[in-house]
């Protein structure tokens, strides 16, 4: 009985602990923008210095852009212990984020989400 006991409050306590650390959605479109920009300018690696700074400057641009689409397309749920951000991705609707514990966990290739949005 002392282990049921134990048992429930180790439990209400996580909940609790989950309870307020749930992130907000600002923190999901900030996850995914970063997650989408930062997968584009991965193929940008090998640049001259000028062609670095024009990729830099058009990163800014697109990073704007890339975060008024995900805005438009993120859906968050909240569960108060947890959220779970989901997307039209392939065709259908599927879950893209979680966020627990003041972090938000990206569950999809972001390179994908890329050819998703160029399409």
């Amino acid at each position: 009985m002392k282990k049921l006991i134990k048992c429930v409050i180790v439990l209400v306590i996580l909940a609790g602990v989950m309870l307020f650390t749930c992130p907000e959605e600002e923190r999901h479109i900030e996850k995914m923008t970063q997650e989408i920009v930062k997968s584009s300018q991965e193929d940008n690696e090998d640049a001259g210095f000028l062609e670095s700074l024009g990729n830099a400057i058009a990163g800014t641009i697109s990073e704007a852009v890339v975060k008024v689409y995900v805005k438009s397309q993120l859906k968050v749920d909240n569960y108060y212990v947890l959220n779970v951000g989901k997307m039209y991705y392939d065709g259908e609707k599927r879950v893209v984020t979680i966020g627990a514990f003041n972090h938000v966990f990206c569950l999809v290739k972001a390179y994908d989400l890329l050819d998703e949005i160029e399409q």
